[in-house]
């Protein structure tokens, strides 16, 4: 039985440790006192703030030491890193040249129900959900303000991380309360019913009186509004053809343009630094450059009070090497430098070559196209072979750096935020909404998205027409490694189950090789499957 030490809840802003004395198994999501007789002495706000730094911190003490999961190498346990490898890892947009247990699986497309960051990523997961049910246990009744406010945060993230297992895994165990009870098994559908039942409520369309504030009255940069909701929701909707059957468009872009409506997020188009409006929302001062503006929910980093080998270091880290930090440095000393571009994300930008050799701002202003943030120095566009470091350009989209030209907190853990949802998406969700109830291509609703979109990153914006296979190009392009595309591959019918896109490497194959349908969720751990009664029979088909 794999146990998660919960008993020690830290501040993300001052890791504080608060001890309040429960044991939690996410296998079971089982929960044992350690002393049934003392009565736990629970930190609220502290409780409360370890369910928004879930998304970063992995531990106690961070970077590595007394870890949130046991049995789990803590640095791979992160919730950011081993969403961006499921996610980025397995499409047309990113390949590992390492060879870490589990990186070849997600190249090739092949992995199974033992798979260890698909394991890692599913107990973090539950890990927030549990802390999520711990503090609304101990906060039930409540009737202060500030209290029922981040009740309603609460039951955001709770949903939040949930909206995550219904696209990952499909179904799984579901519990809304800490009990010694093994937790039942809830559908896809199911779960997918409990997200939009949970968000609908806290936006005030539903019972109850914990309601997120609205965007403009928002506690602080960081917390959960309604506009959060409102864009979780869209996407959920979004894709609701793939998770239930049965499309939502409308929805899907009703939400969306209540994001956009009452101007307090939008995306960011202008600046007074050197970078582009685009880079902005990726540096390390983007709590403060303007950026705050488009970032609708961040996971919030510090260099030296959230420090992890996770989060946005390994982001930056792991695509950046030493000879990229000397021609263009990026704000840390790590250089890890495994994580390359596939051939078929750079022709997403140069469909016809074309591209300079040089840094992301050379190669950038080649594309016309800001996005473009390409370190190609020395690089072949192909990877030809899997472990050779020279192969696949570099995509140098976050940086530590600060624009204001302060000095970043730390030399090697890194602050910038990592957008976990930004306006940008309210955008596409819209565009692509509107192409769905419109056989397939955008009309004027659609296309003014697109255009402001593409006009923000100084890319030719003079379009009359945009299908769905161009909208599906330009998530990529305007999303690209910020690990999401699996999602909209999927949704596009271009992942698994056919063979009419390819990349290379999927499948296994240089050229690409179609792989199957049932790839397009990923198993729930056999541990789990094994520990957990109330799992058996109800694993994913094809696992």
């Amino acid at each position: 039985m794999k146990f998660l030490d919960i008993k020690h809840i830290v501040s993300a802003a001052a890791l504080a440790i608060v001890a309040f004395g429960f044991t939690a198994c996410t296998k079971d999501l089982d929960v044992e006192n350690i002393n049934p007789q003392q009565v736990p002495d629970v930190n609220e706000d502290a409780l409360f703030t370890k369910i928004y730094s879930n998304m970063v911190t992995t531990g106690q003490t961070g970077p590595n030491g007394n870890g949130d999961i046991d049995d789990i190498d803590e640095g791979t346990s992160s919730l950011i890193r081993q969403l961006w490898n499921a996610n980025e890892l397995t499409t047309d947009e990113s390949h590992c040249i390492w060879g870490d247990a589990g990186i070849p699986e997600f190249n090739h497309n092949s992995w199974s129900d033992t798979h260890p960051m698909m394991q890692a990523l599913y107990y973090r997961l539950y890990f927030g959900i549990t802390v999520a049910n711990y503090f609304l246990q101990q906060t039930e009744g409540a009737t202060d303000d500030k209290v029922l406010t981040q009740r309603a945060e609460a039951r955001f993230l709770r949903a939040f991380y949930y909206s995550f297992i219904v696209d990952l895994y499909g179904g799984g165990p579901f519990v809304t309360t800490v009990s010694s009870e093994a937790a039942p098994y809830a559908s896809r559908t199911e779960l997918f019913n409990y997200v939009e039942k949970e968000l609908l409520s806290i936006i005030g369309e539903g019972d109850g009186n914990e309601i997120l504030k609205d965007p403009a009255q928002r506690v602080a940069y960081g917390r959960a509004d309604k506009a959060a909701a409102w864009l979780l929701l869209s996407r959920m909707y979004l894709n609701a053809e793939v998770y239930t059957g049965t499309a939502q468009w409308a929805k899907a872009q009703s939400y969306a343009e209540k994001v956009l409506a009452d101007g307090t997020y939008d995306i960011l188009t202008s600046t007074s630094y050197s970078y582009t409006p685009f880079q902005l929302l990726f540096m390390g001062d983007n709590d403060s450059n303007g950026a705050q503006k488009e970032i609708i929910l961040p996971a919030i980093h510090d260099g030296i009070s959230t420090q992890t080998w996770g989060g946005c270091l390994f982001v930056i880290a792991s695509t950046c090497s030493e000879a990229i930090n000397k021609a263009y440095y990026y704000g840390t000393s790590e250089n890890w430098g495994g994580n390359h571009c596939r051939k078929q994300f750079v022709e997403k930008f140069f469909p016809s070559g074309g591209y300079a050799t040089g840094t992301p701002d050379v190669v950038a202003a080649s594309a016309n196209d800001d996005r473009a943030l390409f370190y190609n120095e020395g690089h072949t566009v192909s990877i030809t072979k899997e472990s050779d470091f020279t192969k696949g350009f570099a995509y140098v989209k976050f940086i530590n750096l600060h624009a204001d030209g302060s000095q970043p907190k730390h030399k090697q853990f890194v602050d910038t935020d990592y957008p976990m949802m930004r306006a940008a998406e309210a955008y596409l969700n819209i565009a692509e909404a509107d192409a769905r109830q419109n056989n397939g291509q955008c009309t004027t609703v659609g296309l003014n998205m697109i255009k402001a979109l593409r006009t923000r990153a100084h890319a030719n914006a003079n379009i009359t027409s945009f299908s769905l296979d161009q909208i599906c190009d330009e998530w990529s392009r305007e999303f690209g490694y910020e690990g999401r595309r699996r999602m909209d591959l999927i949704r596009h019918n271009k992942f698994g189950g056919q063979g009419k896109y390819k990349w290379e490497w999927m499948g296994g194959t240089i050229k690409g090789t179609p792989f199957d349908k049932h790839f397009n969720i990923f198993p729930i751990p056999n541990s789990d499957i094994n520990a957990n009664p109330n799992l058996k029979g109800h694993q994913n088909p094809g696992y």
